[in-house]
């Protein structure tokens, strides 16, 4: 493809089972209304990692995006054949692997998720196989009605309670160790591996987290199904389990001062404004950049984007090519693009950039 004429790749629909409900606001900002909630609220973007669903898979290459509706090839192998198209020019770990390092979700829920925590990298080496855990990231795009999220033990127990909890079911018990944290659109928390923490009901969400799909759900019921122990415990015991978990108490004070992220501005025009959401100290999992206004913007290319298109419509322009692109599409842009044009919009506008993890310090993950 001639750089005088590159594009971004449209994304369609990549819906992944879950065990619990919602979806019907996703799918509705995707241009598909009218759905009601049911056990595909997750829509998995250029995603090249793999769902564990267990008895509940929707297919071996279930989580793996197509290159679109129409066509069965997988996203990972097009990366593969032109990695250095895809990934930039400045990006050669990248183009080897083509690895994304990272894995991108939209999330809507119609029912609180169950408690759960996320394995970090060294127990997930240790014990699961896997280079890397789940450190995440929550980007509120929407909420239906007054909405809450879970982060973080307010009360702590023990480890030894927590199993208890766990093992008989209490759920009340466990209720009881959290405050309700009220969400709303652009709220952006990270949830570092091991922190305890669950969706409550009507949230809607960019979700950004290391590329696998390893927790330990501590309610074995949720939406009326009931999982196996295997597919609660990700085929561990439970005692192993309850190392995963960080038992320190936060206060609702500091889960907003230690995990809510401020949103550093980086570019202001009088078209538009563009700002940093997640701080550097979480770059080696996951970077995501805010644009809005009402006239024309512009970026840095150079490296492989993920395009969303949260509000307002106009024409993504690199080089020669010209694109109409709307809201509730999700784009992904190539790293042989130097720079990307937002313009001519109808109105005021909004998108989302997510962009590829920093290099990982190896003193963190050792």
């Amino acid at each position: 493809m001639s750089r005088e004429f590159l594009s971004g790749l449209p994304l369609g629909p990549n819906p992944v089972w879950r065990s619990y409900r919602g979806g019907s606001v996703l799918r509705a900002f995707r241009g598909q209304p009218g759905t009601g909630d049911d056990h595909f609220p997750e829509d998995w973007l250029a995603s090249t990692v793999l769902a564990r669903n267990g008895e509940n898979s929707q297919g071996v290459r279930e989580g793996l995006s197509r290159i679109s509706s129409a066509d069965n090839g997988l996203l990972i192998e097009l990366l593969k054949q032109k990695p250095g198209f895809w990934f930039g020019a400045g990006q050669r770990a990248r183009q080897d692997s083509a690895a994304f390092g990272v894995l991108w979700k939209l999330l809507d829920s119609s029912v609180r998720l169950q408690f759960q925590a996320h394995p970090d990298a060294r127990f997930a080496r240790r014990h699961l196989n896997s280079p890397a855990g789940k450190t995440e990231c929550w980007y509120i795009l929407g909420t239906r009605g007054e909405a809450h999220v879970y982060l973080g033990f307010q009360h702590s127990p023990s480890r030894e309670a927590w199993a208890r909890m766990i093992r008989e079911q209490r759920v009340d018990e466990m209720l009881a160790c959290f405050e309700k944290i009220r969400v709303q659109p652009g709220d952006c928390y990270v949830v570092p591996a091991g922190t305890p923490h669950a969706i409550g009901a009507g949230v809607f969400m960019m979700e950004l987290m290391e590329p696998t799909d390893w927790v330990v759900r501590c309610e074995t019921t949720n939406a009326g199904l009931t999982l196996a122990p295997d597919a609660c415990f990700m085929g561990l015991d439970l005692e192993t389990c309850m190392e995963v978990f960080d038992y320190r108490p936060y206060s609702l004070a500091e889960v907003r001062r230690i995990f809510q992220q401020s949103p550093r501005e980086l570019v202001r025009t009088s078209a538009y404004c563009e700002e940093e959401l997640i701080g550097p100290a979480y770059h080696e999992y996951f970077r995501l950049h805010r644009l809005r206004g009402h006239g024309d913007a512009s970026w840095q290319g150079g490296e492989l984007l993920l395009l969303i298109i949260i509000k307002g419509e106009a024409d993504l322009v690199c080089g020669r090519q010209r694109q109409p692109v709307r809201a509730g599409q999700t784009l992904l842009l190539p790293g042989a693009g130097q720079s990307w044009n937002w313009t001519q919009p109808a109105g005021d506008w909004e998108i989302l950039l997510a962009k590829l993890p920093v290099a990982r310090s190896s003193s963190r993950h050792s």
